[in-house]
């Protein structure tokens, strides 16, 4: 059976899933394709109609998370508690909305060895921030999250928070936040576009902030993979986690959905590096 799969987001040119997905699925012996559709923000549903009908499943990346988990028929229960959609199947009884973000970041966080997490910072407000948010709540970590966006970080505190046993709460970004936020964290996550292909030479820790070498980071940023925040963090000693390896766990649980085998994790992984080495720009 042959099928097709899309990545719908924005910007998505510069994404290495097909690759990563079409190595997966020769491995397994299916004939699928994967290819890239961009769609601006405020714009899925516009297009979900041709989408339901061209594709068995998306991937949804930035930054129609949060609108995709509001399009779809049916969440999951990890969709439900984050608000935010990552993957999508689309079946004769709609369109089911799951998100492999978290449990893909605890697994990059696990082969990376970071695997004792008290206190975490993530910064950002959107739709991984809040997969990420509810992943490490969920295994017992104290989060602050922090960002520009008031009203959907108080957003988040307020809807991941309860449910979380209180383990979620929002602070402002600004650095005397983020020093005083980081003094008792283990981890710091960068879940902005920051140092990505829309901002390649911003971090959203400034200059004027040394990062404790006891603190694990990780960008979510995976083009370039090396990002100044892990460049940043690696001259303070702290152990870093690229983002490339939270793409290709969380591409690995999408392919399970979609297809119903066990993910060649290692195989993707590679043709996710081959896709995307460490010198290669933007």
């Amino acid at each position: 059976m042959s099928a097709r799969i899309a990545l719908v987001g924005d910007p998505v040119d510069h994404s290495p899933s097909p690759q990563i997905q079409i190595a997966g699925f020769r491995e397994v012996g299916l004939d699928w394709d994967y290819v890239l559709v961009g769609v601006p923000k405020g714009q899925l549903e516009a297009h979900w109609g041709e989408l339901m009908e061209g594709f068995l499943g998306l991937n949804v990346t930035i930054p129609l998370k949060v609108e995709a988990a509001r399009l779809v028929s049916e969440r999951t229960s990890v969709a439900a508690l984050c608000g935010s959609v990552n993957t999508v199947t689309f079946r004769a009884s709609g369109a089911l909305g799951d998100s492999t973000d978290g449990r893909g970041f605890m697994a990059a966080l696990s082969r990376a060895g970071v695997d004792r997490v008290q206190r975490a910072v993530v910064l950002g407000t959107g739709g991984a921030a809040r997969s990420v948010v509810a992943a490490l709540a969920g295994q017992g970590t104290q989060v602050t999250v922090m960002g520009r966006n008031r009203a959907r970080g108080d957003t988040i505190a307020l809807e991941l928070g309860p449910p979380l046993s209180g383990k979620v709460a929002f602070s402002p970004l600004d650095a005397l936040s983020l020093g005083a936020a980081l003094v008792d964290a283990d981890l710091l996550v960068n879940a902005t576009p920051l140092g990505g292909p829309t901002a390649p030479d911003q971090s959203p820790v400034g200059g004027a902030i040394v990062l404790p070498a006891n603190v694990a980071v990780v960008d979510l940023v995976y083009r370039p993979r090396q990002t100044p925040l892990l460049r940043q963090a690696a001259a303070s000693g702290c152990r870093t986690v690229e983002g490339i390896e939270m793409l290709v766990e969380q591409a690995a649980l999408s392919f399970e959905v979609w297809t119903g085998a066990a993910a060649p994790v290692e195989v993707m992984r590679q043709a996710a590096y081959r896709a995307n080495p460490a010198g290669a720009g933007l």
